[in-house]
């Protein structure tokens, strides 16, 4: 008997993300099809992201997953990366690049 497994998928919106300024909101969502099981978030390769809030949920007809830092920091900037496994073990990958630049401070004040 053969028995098919599909393959998971995932893709991580908006991308490319917007430019972002310290003390801004981040925002990503994850989109994964029917055949995943587990969703897990990196940045840059770590699967622990300190300050992050995730919201995950796994339905049969609705599978995503949402990330979010709340007033973000110089340091949140780069690769974040949502991976979707299915029962086998297969792992499918989608990621997005995040730069957080610092608010411009001017050292006089015009008056």
């Amino acid at each position: 008997m053969f028995i098919f497994k599909e393959k998971p998928s995932a893709e991580v919106t908006p991308s490319p993300y917007p430019k972002l300024t310290t003390g801004e909101e981040l925002r990503i969502a994850c989109y994964v099809n029917r055949a995943t099981v587990k969703i897990m978030w990196k940045k840059d390769g770590d699967a622990v992201i300190p300050r992050a809030q995730t919201d995950t949920q796994l339905h049969v007809d609705n599978k995503f997953s949402k990330l979010s830092i709340e007033g973000v920091v110089e340091g949140d900037s780069g690769e974040y990366s949502c991976e979707a496994h299915n029962r086998p073990g297969i792992v499918a990958r989608s990621a997005v690049k995040i730069n957080v630049r610092g608010k411009m401070t001017f050292p006089f004040s015009l008056v």
